[in-house]
């Protein structure tokens, strides 16, 4: 299990690297207000991916070893074209994404379901090697096709953006589709209860994460509301930078997700679980520190002057970035245990404190008053899921407070594992 974390946290190390510098390329050549726009298209992107992903998303993670694969890629594809379609036009007719981009969203929108796809199946599988080689590979080609289209072919505007996107999308995922696709003999209408049991699974989990979604970027629209575009591209580019901290943690959840689906073991899913809270939490928190003692001279330097509130946004997202490392262990514990709802209700939380306080900070304080909102939301959600897990588990509080004894075991467990 040490070996798969290393793995997939160095994957998702170089992802982030990656990631970052493809948003310093487009915060240094394109401008604040390009970055705010690409910040919609992206939230436009996932908002049908999440609904798609009520059959096509994590379900397939639980059933991969309870049923016949290509019963469920049937039901994943044709549902990332039912669902999918229907949302992307109330996005559309509601201008919640850029109008000049409306179909290139739902072209982006299709591509990356499918290859939501294939790595859940990789998972599925446990095949984490599969897994974190396709996400570095589609971060590698994203930032290869941009630097071509910015920097070479000197392309500046939000449409060089786009098009590195479907270059990359595109290719990772008909190389994913190759992979995973079974022989063709094999696909035939699925049974009815292996349907009605991924959308009963999916429906719980993807209701959940679509309010998590907007916990995360209701901010958005309320800033284009109430100030502009190149605001929100502020604001997004500091909420890239904090949730870059979440490297390691969402590394350990998508291991920590893969051993609970698998296991039979109610108390291994707890005592795992426990373990991985407090790893997460100890290296996130030391990770924010160094970041937020960061000056806000170096955010100017690297990404320009329009970028002067960056290390004000990070800190005021900080203890939502530490509360969120912790709430995403509970989550894939609950989503690994077959009880998604307990998602969806604590996502709900923290979706109305979002609304309520965003309402009421974000018009007065801005791109600040966005992230305190979203610390209290974060922190909301992560408070009842902490409620729910004791009570289920009949635990004590205390054991969720990192002791001197877990960082050395930390420490040593880095160590044994570098030297394995």
């Amino acid at each position: 299990m040490i070996r798969n974390l290393l793995t997939t946290t160095f994957s998702r190390l170089l992802i982030g690297v990656i990631n970052l510098l493809v948003m310093w390329i487009c915060a240094r050549h394109l401008g604040a207000e390009a970055l705010g726009t690409i910040s919609l298209i992206i939230l436009g992107i996932s908002i049908i991916q999440i609904v798609t992903a009520i059959l096509a998303g994590s379900s397939i993670v639980f059933q991969t070893s309870r049923y016949n694969l290509a019963d469920l890629l049937i039901i994943a594809w044709l549902w990332t074209l039912i669902g999918g379609i229907p949302v992307w036009f109330i996005l559309k007719v509601f201008a919640l994404i850029p109008t000049e981009f409306s179909f290139e969203v739902l072209g982006l929108a299709l591509l990356g379901s499918v290859i939501t796809i294939n790595q859940n199946v990789f998972l599925g599988k446990e095949q984490i090697k599969h897994y974190n080689m396709m996400a570095v590979l589609q971060s590698l080609v994203l930032l290869f096709s941009l630097t071509i289209t910015i920097l070479i072919f000197d392309w500046k505007d939000t449409e060089a953006y786009v098009v590195s996107q479907f270059i990359s999308m595109s290719l990772l995922a008909l190389v994913g589709t190759s992979i995973t696709l079974p022989p063709l003999k094999t696909i035939k209408v699925p049974k009815r209860k292996v349907v009605m049991e991924a959308f009963k699974y999916g429906s719980f989990l993807q209701t959940a994460n679509i309010m998590q979604l907007f916990n995360y970027r209701l901010s958005y629209y309320f800033i284009e509301k109430f100030f502009d575009r190149a605001t929100l591209g502020v604001f997004s580019l500091g909420v890239q930078l904090a949730e870059s901290i979440w490297i390691v943690a969402r590394s350990m959840a998508v291991l920590l997700y893969s051993k609970i689906s698998n296991s039979r073991d109610s108390g291994y899913s707890v005592k795992v679980t426990i373990s991985f809270i407090k790893f997460s939490a100890i290296v996130t928190t030391l990770l924010i520190f160094l970041v937020a003692i960061l000056p806000n001279k170096l955010f100017i330097a690297v990404f320009q002057s329009d970028f002067s509130n960056i290390a004000e946004v990070i800190a005021s997202l900080s203890p939502g970035i530490i509360a969120i490392a912790i709430s995403l262990m509970l989550s894939h514990y609950f989503s690994g245990n077959g009880t998604p709802s307990h998602n969806t209700i604590s996502s709900g939380l923290g979706l109305i404190s979002t609304v309520v306080i965003g309402l009421v900070l974000i018009p007065v304080y801005g791109v600040i008053g966005a992230g305190i909102t979203s610390s209290v939301s974060y922190l909301t959600s992560m408070l009842y899921q902490l409620i729910v897990f004791k009570k289920k588990t009949c635990i004590r509080y205390s054991v969720f407070i990192p002791t001197r004894s877990d960082c050395f075991k930390v420490i040593k467990t880095l160590k044994e594992s570098f030297n394995t």
